[in-house]
Order: C-alpha cells, then structure tokens, then sequence
C-alpha cells in the first residue's frame, strides 16, 4: 500500500499543522515593502520574547547550520583560538566551521552520551587562556543530551570570553533565558522548535557580542551582520536580500500560535511527552542511550536491540506504517534509534509510533508478547493529565 504521507517523529523537520502550512501558500508579497515589513518585524520581536533577550536579533535565510556559521563568521577574526565542547555531532560542525574560517579550535570532547560540565570547561581555560570564545550545543539531537546552559553561562560571565550556543533544535522546546544565562550569541532555526518549515536561520547577539562584531571584518558578505542591522534599523524595517518570504508567513502563523498556547505550555506538553515516550522505551527493555541527568525532552535516544540493524526498524516504520523515526546519526548509525516528541503531535501520535514499533520488534523476534511499552505509556500519561 503506497502511503499519502508521512507522520515525523523526527527531531527536525518536525511535524507540522495545516494552519502553519497553509500560511504560507499565500500569494508572495514584495520583501522591500510596508506590505511585508510588519510580518519581517513580528517575527523578531516574538523571537525575542522566545529566546529571552531584549538586544539584537537577525534572521537569515539558511538552515541552523547557516546561522553557525553566521556566528563564527562575524564574531572572530582569523587565528583567534576557540574552545568547541563536542556534545554529539552538531559540536563537531562547530568545530568544522571554525578550522573552514581558519581559527584555532580547541576541542573539548566529551564521553558519549554525557554532558559536557564545568570542570571541564575551567580546565580547558587554564590550559589555554588565549581562547577568546566558547561554542556548545543547548539540544544535541544526535545524543539527546541537554548541556546545562545556565551554569555554563554563569560561569563564564566574568571571564571575558564570547559564549555562542547552537539553540537550533531546543528553542522553543526547552526553557532558556538568554539574558538571564549571560550567552552572547544564540542561533537556532525555523524547522524544530519553532514548529514552522526549514528555510529560516536566527541569530541574536548580547551587546557585549556586538561590540565584538563591530571590531571583526566579516569572513563573507551573504552573513555579513553589520548589513541586516543596517537594513533592519531603516524606517521600513527591511531584510538585505531576498528572504524566504512564504516561510516567513508561515514562521509568523507558527510563533502566533505558540504565543497563544505559551511557550511555558509548549514545554510542559514536550516533557509530558518525553516522560511517556521514555516509560514506554524502558518498559520494553530497550536501553537509553543519554545519561539521564542530561536527557533532553527534544527526543529521546536508544539502542536498537542486539541483532536488529536500526535502518531496518527505521524502514518498516516509514513503508508499511507511515511513521519516520530516525536511526543514529554518522558513528550511531549501527547502533542507535531517536524518536521525538516535539512538533505538532501529541499522546496519539506517541502511542501509535510505539505500538507499531512493538509490532516490528515482535515479528523479529525481540519482543514474546505486545503490549508493555504502550500500557506503561498509557499509565504515564494518565498519571500526568
């Protein structure tokens, strides 16, 4: 049976309601007008109130990865030393952008499935006090870890480094506070957390960051920040080039929407959530990959059992089933599966994903019976009502 579409239960894109997608099938309207510079404007200042921050904010037209690159373009000059806590993959992007800019990275690596703390960092300070910034992943979707930005943050608020967070896959999922946590620069993207389609990148900056920016020749010109603060600072607040214009519309329909329900309910439902997903994963015996203490509510990361290639469960989800897990991401692939349960999805689309996956663990031999995941998934949601 060919299947219409497909449910994700994917970390990003996630997925989506039709008032979100239907926005943006309206006509264009032209990005150097009144006509589009009130949606361009709502936009940022409701982006501000998510990320936490009263100061800069820019939107770029990339995927998460163009505003780390953003970042780093603008906030160091070539031959500055930066520290990158790898967390999972998305910490080695940024230590790949930096050497790609021609800086100095020191990596800080850390053990599979563990956070990065701040002994660590203090560590990796005295051994190189020339280190002038400090990239770390908020959300690592590829381990599940949340690193604890707040303490990281309060640590380094004296030190006179920049701190710069890759918040793509956690912001509007996860609690953060910009200001409050002293991070100079966030960058996340539309497709996660803000539950819109991919096509837009942010990047907000604290004062302190700016003040750095203005001192830093730009390693480009597409991501050049002194230009859309230029633009964005003019009496019809505008973009420097081209934006993704229809999914801005439906970036606008998607913040609205969040801004309705609130963001703090946002992040409660997740948690509800990930509790029941994690409840019903356990109950089936299947082992947790992330350190509990540093579990994310993003998605929830485990091992495939003993024999049973991830793809394969992946597969069958996706064609016979109409649901998209993902398997584990470069050096997980052999061993690890990632469920999410952020986006437009509740308790029906969670039981469902596990009692089709218990089906497929049963017909291969994993599981004797059904059942458990989903009735421990169902006393934990109806203990959390």
């Amino acid at each position: 049976m060919e299947l219409l579409d497909t449910m994700l239960m994917t970390p990003g894109p996630v997925h989506l309601d039709s008032e979100v997608l239907l926005a943006g099938a309206r006509q264009l309207r032209h990005h150097r007008t009144n006509d589009f510079a009130p949606i361009y404007k709502e936009c940022v200042e409701l982006l501000k109130k998510f990320f936490g921050t009263t100061q800069h904010l820019y939107l770029t037209t990339s995927s998460g990865t163009g505003g780390m690159e953003t970042a780093v373009a603008n906030l160091f000059n070539e031959g500055e030393t930066v520290l990158t806590v790898q967390t999972g993959v998305f910490g080695v992007r940024f230590t790949q952008i930096c050497e790609a800019f021609r800086l100095k990275p020191v990596v800080l690596k850390c053990e599979d499935g563990k956070a990065v703390t701040i002994d660590q960092i203090d560590e990796a300070l005295k051994k190189h006090p020339e280190i002038s910034g400090i990239t770390v992943t908020f959300n690592e979707t590829s381990t599940g870890i949340c690193n604890d930005i707040q303490a990281i943050g309060n640590f380094l608020k004296d030190k006179g480094k920049i701190l710069i967070v890759d918040g793509v896959s956690g912001l509007g999922a996860l609690p953060f506070k910009m200001d409050d946590w002293h991070v100079d620069v966030t960058v996340s993207a539309s497709q996660k957390g803000f539950l819109a389609p991919p096509g837009v990148g942010m990047v907000a900056l604290s004062d302190k960051a700016w003040k750095k920016v203005e001192t830093v020749k730009c390693h480009g010109y597409y991501f050049d920040l002194k230009l859309y603060k230029r633009d964005q600072e003019q009496a019809i607040p505008a973009y420097p080039w081209t934006p993704a214009i229809n999914v801005m519309f439906s970036l606008q329909e998607a913040l609205r929407k969040i801004d309705r329900i609130g963001l703090d309910n946002c992040i409660k439902h997740y948690a509800k959530l990930a509790g029941g997903l994690r409840a019903g994963l356990k109950a089936l015996g299947l082992k947790l990959f992330t350190e509990e203490k540093a579990t994310s509510n993003v998605l929830t990361v485990f091992y495939a059992p003993e024999g049973i290639a991830p793809k394969e469960i992946v597969s069958e989800m996706r064609n016979k089933y109409g649901i998209l897990i993902a398997g584990g991401q470069e050096q997980f692939a052999a061993t690890l599966l990632r469920i999410t349960t952020i986006g437009a999805i509740g308790e029906r689309d969670l039981l469902g994903t596990i009692a089709l996956l218990e089906m497929i663990l049963k017909k291969k031999g994993y599981l004797k019976q059904t059942g458990a995941g989903i009735n421990a998934m169902m006393d934990y949601f109806l203990k959390h009502e």
